[in-house]
């Protein structure tokens, strides 16, 4: 049995994550700011949407909510956090110094996490929805 063709020069196996937002407004606007900061292409730019896509292949969309009375609940059923890879330990702390710029909520700010790997460092943060967001170097 032959299996079918894929793309060789995926890299990601993810693929995409969509995420809905209480105000596509100002969530599209952190986003943009945080996907910069870690070298993502914007692929799409739309009235309630937007998309970017990592180096590696990774799609994000951000969407307006269509139910807009049911908050995130961190630990809640559903997405408990998404980790982002930096390219190096700098890069995270200079996504750090983005999040203080925008006055986000930082749940841990950057250092290592040994118990994780040896050489585990990341920032854990909210998004403007409480979203729980890391972005991490291993």
């Amino acid at each position: 049995m032959e299996l079918p063709s894929v793309n060789s020069e995926a890299k990601d196996p993810l693929g995409h994550i969509k995420l809905a937002v209480g105000e596509f407004a100002k969530s599209s606007g952190f986003y943009k700011g945080l996907f910069e900061q870690l070298g993502y292409k914007q692929i799409s730019d739309k009235e309630s949407s937007a998309g970017w896509v990592s180096s590696a292949g990774l799609g994000i969309w951000v969407a307006q909510a269509e139910v807009s009375d049911y908050p995130y609940r961190h630990s809640a059923p559903g997405l408990h956090h998404l980790c982002l890879k930096a390219e190096s330990p700098e890069q995270v702390d200079n996504i750090h110094d983005f999040l203080v710029e925008e006055d986000s909520h930082i749940f841990s700010p950057p250092r290592h996490y040994p118990e994780y790997t040896n050489i585990y460092y990341a920032v854990f943060f909210a998004d403007p929805d409480g979203i729980k967001l890391e972005v991490a170097y291993y």
